[in-house]
C-alpha cells in the first residue's frame, strides 16, 4: 500500500480551522525533513489544501443556497400579500353588490334571501362618500369649501442610558406631514341641503351586512306517532 502523506492524521475528518492549523505545522516542518519525508509532506500539504478549499467552497454554496431561499420566500410573501389583497378586494366588491341590490331592488324588508343563506341588512348611521376624482382637479371654490388641511406630527424620542440608568444621550425628532384631504362632513352637509358637490363625488346609503344559514324546519304531522324518536320519551324498561 502506497503512503501518500507524512502523518497518520485523517484529513477528511478535520474542519476548516484544523486544516489550516495542520497545513501550517507541516509547512514549518519541511526544512527539518529528509527529501523522502519532504515528498510525503508535500503530498499531504496538497491534500490538506484541496480539502480545505473544498470546505471553503461549501461555505459559498451554502451562502448562495440560503440567499436563493430568501428570495423565494420574499416572492412567496409577495404572492401571499397579492392574493390577500385580491380576496379583500373581492369581498369588498361582493359587499358593494349586496348593498347595491338592497338599494336598487324592490325589497320590502331588510333581508335578501337565497335558498340556503340570507343576508340581513341594517342602515349605517352615516351616508357613504365615494370620491373617484382627484381633489386637485376640483375648482378653487370647491377646494375651499370641501377640503381641509391635515397636519400629522410624529415625534421620535430616543434615550440612551448606561446599565445603571444614567442618561448618556437623549434626542427628540419631530416629523411633520401636511396634506389636503376631502372634508367629508362638509360634503355630506351640502348633499343633504341639496347643494352642488364636486364632480366625481357620490353619496350613497350603505348597510351593515350579517350572514346567516337558513334553517329549514321539517313539517310535523298532527300525530306525534310519526316521529316517536323525536317527540316521545324512551319507553321505560319493564321487569
Amino acid at each position: 500500500m502506497t503512503t501518500t502523506q507524512l502523518t497518520k492524521t485523517k484529513l477528511d475528518e478535520l474542519n476548516v480551522l484544523k486544516l489550516y492549523e495542520h497545513y501550517a505545522v507541516i509547512e514549518k516542518s519541511l526544512p527539518l525533513l529528509t527529501p523522502e519525508s519532504q515528498d510525503l509532506a508535500q503530498s499531504e500539504l496538497e491534500q490538506c489544501l484541496s480539502l480545505r478549499s473544498e470546505k471553503i467552497d461549501r461555505l459559498y454554496y451554502a451562502w448562495a443556497h440560503h440567499e436563493d431561499a430568501i428570495e423565494r420566500a420574499k416572492k412567496e410573501q409577495e404572492l401571499l400579500v397579492s392574493a390577500k389583497k385580491h380576496h379583500e378586494s373581492q369581498v369588498t366588491q361582493i359587499k358593494g353588490l349586496i348593498n347595491w341590490l338592497r338599494r336598487s331592488a324592490p325589497i320590502d324588508d331588510n333581508k335578501i334571501k337565497g335558498r340556503d343563506y340570507e343576508f340581513t341588512l341594517s342602515k349605517k348611521k352615516a351616508m357613504t362618500v365615494l370620491i373617484s376624482s382627484d381633489i386637485q382637479d376640483w375648482t378653487e371654490e370647491e377646494q375651499q369649501k370641501y377640503c381641509i388641511m391635515e397636519t400629522v406630527t410624529t415625534t421620535k424620542h430616543t434615550v440612551v442610558t448606561s446599565m445603571d440608568g444614567t442618561v448618556l444621550e437623549e434626542d427628540t425628532k419631530p416629523t411633520t406631514k401636511t396634506e389636503t384631504i376631502p372634508n367629508l362632513n362638509a360634503i355630506l352637509n351640502a348633499y343633504q341641503k341639496g347643494q352642488r358637490i364636486p364632480a366625481g363625488v357620490k353619496i350613497q346609503q350603505d348597510y351593515n351586512i350579517r350572514r346567516a344559514r337558513i334553517l329549514v324546519k321539517r313539517s310535523v304531522e298532527l300525530s306525534p306517532s310519526a316521529y316517536p324518536s323525536e317527540f316521545l320519551p324512551e319507553p321505560e324498561a319493564t321487569d
